[in-house]
């Protein structure tokens, strides 16, 4: 899984069982980190918002391949049924029909030995659907004992069940702004939201964030990554603020988007008895879960370190075992898919 956040690629080695009950058990994890040269070729894609070539699309699979047999070796893994790749999204316009994520799958199959599932997203777009959020599946069938799920990536995205089924929806830019802001001052992050928390918040730039047209839009509904860079992150340079008020207009952002999504929530229980699950990079931020705690007034619950930094690529994991069982790996519910797909290219090694 290589996300917006762009701070490494995600790698997991996870047994996953179906029946009767679904389960998984992940074996290894590790967050692989990218060269200088990678990160740069992948901000500015991310940046330029429009597709890219063959040649960019087969790069970052070798990239893939060789950060992959790095952790098979690191960890000492005898044995893989297969490959599940989210690849690293370039451009994605469902409303276009259009949507892309490089990392070639048949290339990663030749050079792995080994079956690779990838492009997931295209098949639920041709079905009507926006393609995202993909993580509801993982989040429905195994863990959906929380009032609802929340992943602090790149972008933010909630899926919680209601009566007409599970869903989900993206709801704001989250650690790809406040780790813009970082880089700004020498840093990769903002560690524990400390450069935030010194921060003053800008009343008027909150107030115009929080009134991007986005926001108001229903569900289904997903964000691609050019537009947090132009709507978001753009407006809060234009601002000219100092990287810490920046940081923290940027938190406050993130944290009412979260609890304005919550109280939109149908049926959901009072909110001192709500679980809200949290995983994702920003779980590990102190000052924005204090944030959305302050605002909004649930309980947040953080899972164990593994399940916070890789539940997105245990996501991509059950989209590949479901895919290679020809099972639904997309739910219309959260999408708005006319129906449930099966999606992902399977690519087998040429030898």
């Amino acid at each position: 899984m290589s996300g917006s956040s762009l701070d490494g690629l995600d790698i997991i080695c996870v047994s996953i069982q179906l029946d009767p009950a679904p389960v998984f058990r992940i074996i290894a994890a590790e967050t692989i980190p990218y060269a200088d040269a990678v990160f740069n070729k992948l901000q500015n894609i991310s940046v330029a918002h429009q597709a890219v070539d063959n040649q960019t699309d087969i790069w970052f699979a070798e990239v893939m391949a060789e950060h992959i047999q790095q952790f098979i070796r690191h960890h000492q893994i005898q044995e893989i049924d297969c490959v599940a790749s989210h690849g690293h999204t370039t451009i994605h316009q469902p409303s276009a029909g259009i949507t892309q994520q490089i990392g070639c799958p048949q290339t990663m199959a030749n050079l792995l030995h080994v079956p690779v599932i990838g492009r997931f997203r295209q098949s639920d777009i041709d079905a009507g659907g926006q393609g995202a959020p993909l993580v509801p599946m993982c989040d429905a069938l195994f863990f959906a004992e929380n009032d609802a799920c929340l992943n602090l990536g790149g972008i933010a995205n909630i899926s919680y069940q209601t009566e007409q089924g599970r869903i989900g929806f993206d709801i704001c830019g989250a650690n790809q702004i406040l780790n813009y802001f970082a880089r700004l001052a020498g840093h990769a992050y903002d560690e524990d939201g400390r450069m935030a928390a010194s921060g003053v918040v800008n009343e008027q730039v909150l107030a115009q964030l929080n009134g991007l047209p986005f926001y108001e839009q229903a569900p289904p509904k997903s964000l691609d990554n050019a537009w947090v860079h132009a709507a978001v992150i753009q407006l809060l340079r234009d601002a000219q603020l100092s990287t810490a008020d920046a940081l923290a207009t940027a938190t406050a952002h993130i944290a009412q988007q979260i609890a304005h999504v919550i109280r939109k929530q149908p049926g959901a229980r009072p909110f001192a008895q709500y679980t809200l699950f949290v995983t994702g990079g920003g779980a590990w931020n102190g000052f924005l879960i204090e944030s959305i705690c302050r605002t909004i007034g649930v309980t947040v619950h953080v899972p164990d370190a593994t399940i916070v930094n890789y539940k997105e690529a245990l996501a991509m994991a059950l989209m590949g075992v479901l895919r290679i069982e020809h099972k639904p790996n997309f739910l219309p519910s959260v999408t708005g898919a006319d129906i449930a797909v099966s999606g992902g290219e399977i690519a087998l090694p040429i030898k």
